[in-house]
């Protein structure tokens, strides 16, 4: 059987399925596929995504042509199945182009489908962090996944044991993506300032937060590393804001509806920066689906609207920092060297116990980084176990 032909980006496509019967009109091919399914593509999908090096860059993997480079009238004149099961599409503009069937079948519509939904939790059902082998994770690339699904599952996610060592935050941070740099640097340390810009640089209390509402985007991710702690107190507070969203959504429908449609305005209080950003405290895209919180008690700035909508929005966000504030929601832990806690910073609240500074060290590192970024690390992993899994069943 010859090589299948290459497909228009880099993912691995096993075949689970080959083509088993094609119709074809001018406009679209439509495909049987051996489970009785069957699916249709359009001339113009097809057309675009051919794997040739005129239409799609061979290194690249990135169109090379414009939608407007190839004839609105374009049709498909033919199709058949190959000897190697790719199928071949004929079009009226000359071209023949080979498809790879699991391509074909995994880019095909078959209905909607709805993304998988976030694990939503109150501390009262998971008291700490999923938690993983730090230094099986730095290993062991099928670990390391683990933990970055958890993360993007649950919005909270954690290594233990990890290595005393300088600059290895930033190591596995950039294992991900990008670091996001931000007006504390390209990493901070969370230490007591005689002159914070910051309540963290200090060793009070923090109420549950998300960090910088005053950004356009607030940053996505954020990773603590624990090297030191030898304070009484000051254990992490973290709340699921999503699950606080979506209670009350159910029980209280008119504060929600505030909370994803009063817009509040964020400010830092720095003497040397002064950034500002505006939103609702609970984001949705079009479908309702809660997609970020933009929550922080202590950067909001004076609500300008008119009474009746401040009244409205200050009973609505009360009622949200109530629950974010109860003991229920709270999932409360200590903050152990060794460990490295990765968060999402627009879904999980963090906040923290007031500790005693004088009674014991605490040093403990930070680094934000970007969701894309994640959910980019996730898909590429998965891609590369699939390939090594390809490579197996063919030895």
């Amino acid at each position: 059987m010859s090589e299948l032909p290459w497909t228009p980006d880099f993912d691995v496509w096993p075949i689970y399925n080959q083509a088993e019967h094609l119709k074809h009109a001018a406009e679209a091919l439509e495909v049987t596929w051996p489970d009785g399914r069957t699916s249709r593509h359009h001339a113009l999908l097809l057309r675009e995504n051919s794997p040739d090096p005129a239409t799609i860059h061979p290194k690249a993997r990135e169109m090379c042509v414009s939608p407007c480079g190839i004839a609105a009238d374009l049709a498909i004149t033919g199709a058949e199945i190959l000897a190697n099961g790719a199928v071949e599409v004929r079009f009226s503009d000359g071209t023949a182009s080979a498809y790879h069937p699991g391509w074909l079948r995994g880019t095909a519509w078959f209905g909607e489908e709805e993304p998988s939904p976030p694990v939503l939790w109150r501390g009262e059902e998971l008291a700490e962090p999923l938690t993983f082998d730090g230094p099986e994770a730095l290993e062991n690339p099928r670990v390391f996944l683990q933990w970055l699904e958890a993360l993007r599952d649950f919005g909270v996610a954690r290594l233990r044991g990890l290595p005393q060592q300088d600059g290895l935050l930033e190591q596995i941070v950039t294992r991900i993506g990008p670091v996001r740099e931000s007006n504390f640097g390209r990493q901070y340390v969370l230490e007591i300032k005689d002159d914070p810009d910051s309540q963290a640089f200090t060793p009070d209390k923090l109420l549950q937060h998300i960090d910088m509402p005053t950004r356009e985007t607030p940053h996505g991710l954020q990773f603590l590393y624990t090297r030191d702690n030898t304070t009484a107190g000051g254990e992490g507070i973290y709340v699921d804001a999503y699950r606080v969203a979506e209670d009350m959504r159910e029980e209280e429908p008119e504060h929600f509806q505030s909370l994803v449609t009063d817009v509040w305005e964020y400010s830092n209080r720095a003497r040397g920066s002064d950034y500002r950003a505006q939103g609702p405290v609970v984001e949705t895209d079009a479908k309702g689906r809660i997609t970020g919180v933009r929550y922080n008690t202590f950067l909001r700035a004076p609500l300008k609207a008119p009474l009746e909508v401040q009244a409205r929005a200050y009973k609505a966000y009360r009622s949200f920092c109530g629950r974010a504030q109860d003991p229920r929601y709270e999932m409360v832990f200590r903050y152990e060297p060794g460990d490295l806690l990765a968060f999402d910073n627009r879904r999980a609240l963090h906040g923290r116990a007031g500790y005693d500074a004088k009674g014991g060290t605490r040093f403990i590192e930070g680094i934000y980084s970007d969701r894309d970024d994640l959910h980019s690390r996730i898909r590429t992993l998965q891609r590369q176990l699939r390939a090594e899994a390809e490579q197996e069943a063919q030895q």
